[in-house]
Parts: C-alpha cells; sequence; structure tokens
C-alpha cells in the first residue's frame, strides 16, 4: 500500500510539474500552427510572414543545436539538415529562381518545399517540445508527447476551417484593418 500511495503522489507531482512547460509548449506550437492554418485556409496559400516564422524557428534552433546538440548521431545530422532545410530553399529560391514566388512556379521547388514541410516542421516542433519541456521528453511520456501533437494538430484544422470559412467570422473591413489582404470569400 505505502508503494502504491507513494507511486499516485508521484504521478500527482509530475502532473503538476509539467504542466507549466506543458502549457508554454502548447501555447508556444498553437500561435505558431493558427496563423498558418488560418492563412492557408483564407487565402489558399502559405503566406511570406508564415515561412519567415519557419525559417526563423528552425534557423535558431539550428544554432542551438549546433553549440549544444541535442541528438546522438547519426540524428545529429538529420536534425541539423532538417533545421537548416528552410533557409537554404529560402536562400537557394532568392538566388536561382529571382524570387520565393518565382520559386513557386518551378516544381522542383515546390516538391523541395512539401519535402521541407513534411521532414523540418515536425523536428522543429519536436526540437521545440524538447526545449521548454525537456522533463516531458525524458520521462518518455508518449501519453503527453502525444496529446501535445494532437492538439496542435487540432488547432491547425481550426484555424484552417475559421480561415475557409472567415467570412462567417470577419467582415473584409476586419482584414483591412489589419494590413491584411481581403480574402476572396470575406463578407462585406
Amino acid at each position: 500500500m505505502g508503494d502504491s500511495h507513494r507511486a499516485i503522489v508521484n504521478a500527482e507531482a509530475s502532473r503538476r510539474h509539467i504542466g507549466g512547460p506543458l502549457a508554454i509548449a502548447a501555447m508556444t506550437l498553437g500561435l505558431l500552427t493558427w496563423p498558418i492554418a488560418f492563412n492557408l485556409g483564407a487565402y489558399g496559400e502559405v503566406l511570406y510572414d508564415d515561412i519567415f516564422r519557419v525559417i526563423v524557428a528552425a534557423s535558431i534552433l539550428l544554432v542551438i543545436t549546433i553549440v549544444n546538440p541535442a541528438y546522438e548521431r547519426p540524428w545529429r545530422w538529420l536534425v541539423w539538415i532538417a533545421l537548416a532545410a528552410p533557409l537554404v530553399w529560402f536562400v537557394a529560391a532568392a538566388v536561382i529562381a529571382g524570387s520565393t514566388s518565382e520559386a513557386m512556379e518551378n516544381p522542383v521547388f515546390v516538391v523541395s518545399l512539401a519535402v521541407i514541410a513534411l521532414v523540418s516542421v515536425p523536428i522543429t516542433l519536436r526540437l521545440l517540445v524538447d526545449l521548454f519541456t525537456p522533463e516531458l521528453t525524458g520521462t518518455g511520456s508518449r501519453r503527453l508527447t502525444l496529446s501535445i501533437v494532437a492538439l496542435v494538430a487540432v488547432v491547425g484544422l481550426i484555424g484552417f476551417t475559421f480561415g475557409r470559412n472567415n467570412d462567417r467570422y470577419m467582415t473584409c473591413s476586419d482584414f483591412a484593418l489589419a494590413g491584411a489582404s481581403e480574402p476572396e470569400n470575406c463578407a462585406p
């Protein structure tokens, strides 16, 4: 009885301990995910400031993981390549195609951007979770890790849905007042 009671107390203390960092991680990831998903829903595109957000987050994490490696070999190199990929894509688009807009008309750049999104963004998100909640990933809690992933996915889905149906929640003047272009389906 003493051991089971101690285990319950330790589990409750652990939940309280990671509540703050877990909340910070979830909030940060949600704030990164929402605008990307909303803009994709409203405009049918990922906007330049969303791309910059990913490039900046990945580049900062790249420097952090070079100075203080987060993973052992061979994963370290995969992480570094994945984190460098958004910045490399951006520079290559500017140098080779002349701009990121022109690069998006080239199938090679479009496919490479899709691969970067599928590989770099999840690694960047995982590193953000590791950064904000090392005790979460250190304990190997799959349930909590999956909870954060699910939360971010739900926030992304809701953001996309709100963006797609912005005419139900916002008016064209809301976008104009914020200095944003008006989506095609905004309400007058």
